[in-house]
């Protein structure tokens, strides 16, 4: 759907409070957080913009996700939080689907596990479809788990060693495997026999493996998460929200090894996100959707210059 600039405007209106009023209904609080901050994200995988005062004496980072923040207001007291917060990841040009900045719905609903939140991640989508009068796929959106993708697509589980097997036998690499990260083994199969594989349809991937755990929890050594897919486009990231601090600290301090190891900025740790969890996060779920992404799959476009008229801007 090719749309002139002023069109595009209105359409990304419409689709905005669309989603405002969905959450209105649902009684969900609207949450504005810092976008500057003096410790960003811990992933090692993702790299924050650094933001440098003219005299040097200050330094930030622009938020690649505004997570730790509503994480605090859950531990504060608040039951269901949501924010369209603008993130930064740096790197993330090069592709029709990717830019520097982009737009990030970003909600956490308590006493909520992950099909709960898939069913609200799906009824909000086609609520937000049916608004603007756009074309929905019929029946409800399939949901595959990693291990049962892995073993119909591969035939292999993801221990390391199967994951490493298979990488040298289709030769997916030169790199030496036992210098790679678990996470590196994981999506060279992922990506390439795989996501390719995908239908041109909305589809919930859950449970990874627990060296993907992340923010999330792990139940019988796998982590409680998910990702929605539309066709090979990943749209929406989601966790049944790890709630030890104990656990959290330790997954920081290998998140910091592994930012080391890679030859990046490693960060302090994040004491007041740990704070928040030592005085009680509840039981919660969590969800990040890139709104430009969903956008452009309603709208049918094929690139994220489709759906914003300040696309050479970022």
């Amino acid at each position: 759907m090719k749309l002139t600039n002023l069109e595009i405007l209105s359409r990304r209106s419409q689709f905005l409070q669309a989603i405002r009023t969905f959450f209105a209904e649902k009684e969900f609080w609207e949450l504005d957080t810092p976008s500057l901050k003096k410790i960003p994200g811990m992933e090692p995988y993702l790299d924050p913009f650094i933001v440098n005062s003219p005299s040097g004496d200050e330094k930030g980072y622009l938020i690649t996700s505004p997570e730790y923040s509503l994480k605090q207001a859950l531990a504060l007291g608040a039951k269901q939080v949501y924010e369209l917060a603008h993130t930064f990841r740096s790197g993330e040009r090069g592709s029709s689907f990717h830019t520097a900045e982009f737009l990030m719905l970003e909600f956490y609903k308590t006493d909520s596990n992950l099909d709960q939140t898939m069913d609200l991640v799906e009824e909000l989508i086609r609520n937000v479809s049916a608004k603007l009068g756009l074309p929905m796929q019929k029946g409800p959106f399939n949901r595959r788990s990693v291990k049962d993708l892995l073993q119909e697509f591969v035939g292999i589980d993801w221990d390391r060693k199967s994951l490493e097997s298979k990488i040298s036998e289709l030769a997916l690499t030169n790199l030496p495997l036992e210098k790679m990260e678990y996470e590196d083994c994981f999506f060279l199969i992922f990506l390439n026999l795989i996501e390719p594989k995908f239908p041109s349809e909305f589809q919930f991937i859950y449970d990874y493996p627990p060296e993907m755990a992340a923010l999330s929890r792990i139940e019988d050594g796998v982590a409680k998460r998910f990702e929605l897919y539309f066709g090979q486009i990943e749209l929406s990231n989601a966790f049944f929200e790890l709630l030890d601090p104990i656990e959290q600290r330790g997954r920081f301090e290998r998140e910091q090894g592994t930012r080391k190891k890679l030859g990046k900025e490693v960060f302090p740790m994040h004491e007041e996100f740990l704070l928040a969890l030592e005085k009680g996060l509840p039981e919660c779920s969590g969800v990040s959707i890139g709104l430009d992404r969903l956008l452009m799959v309603l709208l049918g476009c094929s690139s994220l210059a489709e759906v914003s008229p300040y696309w050479r801007e970022i």
